[in-house]
């Protein structure tokens, strides 16, 4: 004689396998924060390095201060400013990076269509076509320069691009800056696995 089958039994054993699953990914996304948070936080800035140009991304404290720190003293040619507001006027943004007008005049172009990582990708590699660059520093704050790396080298594959990270709070200082860095992390993940599936023998 069959035994019959108990749904309570199938219902509880569901349950167990859901609850494993989501207790394995858990403990996959925290791992790779863990992994994330170890590689950014070695992140150093190479006070010797020049490229071609400079590339600052909008949206982080101090990023503006260490990309015109870098122009002054000749690591790029041009400094693009990708993610410029469409409100702020140049006059306002060289008064915030506390730089001379003939500096300001002949080598800082602004970038206002990217409003978030990708369109800061896409408005770099059009500028860095259009100038002929090979070698570009990405100055931008060190827990985003993962991710922006990925949505850059994805449009500029022959392109250099060297990282110049800005120190930003640990994520373990306080729960403001815990937040952006696993924000931070998930947005990277999602981009990875995009670019992994979309070209996998990359």
């Amino acid at each position: 004689m069959a035994r019959r089958r108990n749904p309570e039994t199938s219902g509880g054993t569901l349950l167990s396998a859901a609850r494993l699953g989501a207790f394995l990914v858990l403990g996959v996304l925290l791992a790779g924060f863990l992994a994330f948070s170890v590689h950014v936080a070695g992140l150093e800035p190479d006070e010797s390095a020049r490229g071609d140009a400079i590339i600052v991304l909008t949206g982080g404290e101090g990023r503006l201060a260490v990309a015109t720190e870098l122009l002054e003293r000749r690591a790029g040619s041009r400094l693009l400013i990708s993610g410029v507001h469409p409100d702020v006027t140049p006059d306002e943004l060289r008064a915030a990076m506390g730089t001379s007008a003939p500096l300001f005049d002949c080598c800082v172009d602004l970038g206002r269509e990217a409003a978030d990582t990708t369109g800061n990708a896409i408005e770099t590699a059009g500028w860095v076509s259009e100038q002929g660059f090979d070698r570009v520093l990405i100055v931008t704050s060190d827990y985003h320069l993962p991710r922006s790396l990925l949505e850059m080298r994805a449009r500029m594959p022959d392109v250099e691009l060297v990282a110049y990270p800005v120190r930003s709070p640990r994520p373990w200082t306080d729960v403001h800056s815990a937040r952006r860095w696993v924000l931070e992390y998930l947005k990277f993940t999602a981009v990875w696995v995009r670019y992994s599936v979309s070209n996998p023998h990359a």
